[in-house]
């Protein structure tokens, strides 16, 4: 696990640029690419520190007045595919996606996709904290929930509250975790994002019949990945429905039976290339994989790294 101390990003003498090119580069590696620019001088200047969680990025800001903004291009061309999510602290933060506008106040949590292009203004001050997960482990986690480009979850919510609770004690206790509890630790961050994210989709299934139908789909890729290709005719032949049955059953969640099949693939390479020594060759035989290459720009484009690059951080 890696730990920060809390630099002060704006130091006194520096000027406007400088001060631009020191924000931009700490938000591009901890969240995304983005251009940045101080509208005025704040005497107290901004920290950060970051206290990371096997490849789950957590940081806690705080922030002078800064605007930002992220273009659909450069969104696209990250080639971190995360989710973010951010918990507000104090102050405020507005922010636009998709021309609908937002803002981040304490107690509430934003969820946003790092491939949605937006901008953001502090107009005085803001402290907050950020997660970033791999889309691929959060998708897979559960049901393959499919993430929004982004979802306000307002304070209200008991599963907000959770979130924010076990995220607050997952922070004070990472500097004592050894390898095996930051694993466990890193499990149920994503377990609980994913349930986060799920809340968004309730009011549309409660009165469907085919979470039930969804529920055991999901039984049924899990037990099945490495017995071969799943097609959408494997899973209406075993559950005696139709194929467009199929499709609207992973439609509620706005997902495609491709893409959970592959979220669950990569989380189970994901699982070997952490708690195993068997070979990057081996492990993608192993989960239906061509060979090596194919497996590695799969899971480099989905976490940010080959397997062997991924091992070696984070191997146990």
């Amino acid at each position: 696990m890696t730990v920060t101390a809390a630099p002060d990003l704006d130091l006194p003498g520096l000027g406007t640029t400088e001060r631009e090119a020191r924000w931009e580069d700490v938000v591009r590696k901890r969240l995304a690419p983005m251009a940045l620019r101080v509208p005025r001088r704040n005497d107290d200047g901004g920290t950060f520190v970051s206290r990371d969680i096997g490849d789950l990025m957590v940081t806690d800001w705080d922030c002078p007045p800064l605007e930002g903004r992220v273009s659909r291009r450069a969104a696209l061309d990250n080639e971190r595919d995360s989710v973010v999510i951010f918990a507000g602290y104090g102050g405020s933060e507005r922010l636009s996606f998709d021309d609908s506008d937002t803002t981040l106040r304490n107690g509430a949590l934003l969820v946003v996709s790092s491939r949605v292009g937006g901008c953001f203004t502090v107009p005085d001050r803001v402290s907050k904290r950020t997660l970033v997960l791999p889309r691929a482990s959060v998708e897979a986690a559960d049901s393959g929930t499919h993430t929004p480009s982004y979802l306000l979850l307002e304070p209200d919510r008991p599963l907000v509250r959770l979130f924010r609770t076990f995220l607050e004690q997952v922070w004070r206790q990472a500097p004592g975790m050894n390898a095996s509890e930051t694993e466990a630790a890193r499990t149920a961050l994503v377990a609980l994002a994913a349930g986060v994210i799920r809340t968004r989709a309730a009011s549309i299934t409660e009165r469907s019949a085919l979470p039930a139908l969804r529920a055991q789909l999901d039984k049924w890729i899990t037990a099945n990945l490495r017995k071969g290709p799943i097609q959408v005719e494997d899973l209406a032949a075993t559950h005696n429905v139709s194929a467009r049955t199929i499709h609207r059953a992973f439609a509620i969640t706005g997902d495609t039976m491709t893409s959970v099949v592959r979220a669950r693939r990569l989380a189970a390479v994901r699982d070997d290339v952490v708690n195993t020594n068997l070979t990057i060759a081996a492990i993608a035989y192993r989960w239906g994989y061509y060979d090596a290459s194919h497996l590695g720009r799969e899971f480099r484009r989905h976490f940010g790294a080959s397997p062997g690059e991924y091992r070696q951080a984070h191997g146990r």
